[in-house]
């Protein structure tokens, strides 16, 4: 294991962003049976996730640690399988994330949800 995830501080965040995707993975299971607030819960821990996770791709792009800028590297090839743009950095990927999360909100707040 590199120094950079050996770092008390990215292990922490690493499990953070865990955490985070196991709620949105519940979430998701049976997201048109939840209550509008529960929607709107889910929302926001998606939201976390997403800007922590961009925050987390920052750190291993300026890393000169090997390990760290293979997984950005990682990073940005699942993003493109996701479906992401490949004309785009990951940074431009996860902004396209957010807004879309926004959208999910404003839907959710209005009661326009699809």
């Amino acid at each position: 294991m590199s120094d950079f995830f050996k770092s008390e501080m990215v292990r922490g965040d690493l499990q953070e962003m865990m955490s985070l995707q196991e709620t949105c993975f519940r979430y998701s299971h049976t997201f048109p049976a939840l209550s509008p607030e529960k929607k709107l819960e889910y929302v926001e821990v998606l939201q976390t996730l997403i800007e922590k996770q961009k925050i987390f791709h920052a750190r291993l792009k300026l890393s000169d640690d090997p390990e760290a800028l293979e997984m950005a590297n990682m990073m940005r090839t699942a993003a493109i399988m996701l479906g992401g743009d490949a004309t785009k950095s990951v940074d431009g990927v996860f902004d396209d994330l957010l807004d879309k999360v926004a959208h999910m909100r404003t839907a959710l707040e209005t009661g326009t949800e699809e």
